[in-house]
């Protein structure tokens, strides 16, 4: 019976002294900047511009006309917008313009800006069209 007892020792003793082993490292990942912004008609967000819409005017005459929008930064960097509109397709003695001050809109902020559509008094009348454009790039 001494025996069965040391081996029984023995055999407890291997399990009792399994070694754990831990390999330790590091991990890295690299978020790329998302610069993604959404245009709003209101400020509940829930009238939206999206790709490929038109900003219809309506009927308008000579003078200065305003359209406000709101513009939520929905990428993951804070962002400077941009305004611009294809300038050959515009007419003649037109001008067209916001009031952004060129400040970083911060992550999931929304900004009101206010684009300004001033038709002189020569006007013709006609249906106008041109291409406009709102981008967002990192600040």
């Amino acid at each position: 019976m001494p025996g069965v007892l040391a081996t029984t020792i023995l055999v407890l003793g291997l399990v009792g002294g399994v070694v754990v082993y831990n390999l330790g490292f590091y991990q890295r990942a690299e978020i790329e900047a998302v610069t993604t912004i959404r245009v709003f008609f209101d400020a509940a967000q829930t009238q939206e511009l999206k790709q490929g819409d038109t900003i219809s005017w309506g009927k308008i005459g000579s003078g200065v006309w305003t359209l406000t929008l709101y513009v939520n930064n929905t990428g993951n960097v804070p962002v400077i917008l941009g305004f611009n509109y294809r300038q050959d397709q515009f007419p003649m003695g037109w001008a067209e313009y916001w009031d952004y001050d060129g400040t970083p809109v911060a992550h999931h902020e929304v900004r009101i800006v206010t684009i300004t559509l001033v038709v002189p008094t020569y006007v013709s009348a006609g249906i106008w069209e041109w291409d406009s454009w709102i981008q967002a790039v990192p600040a």
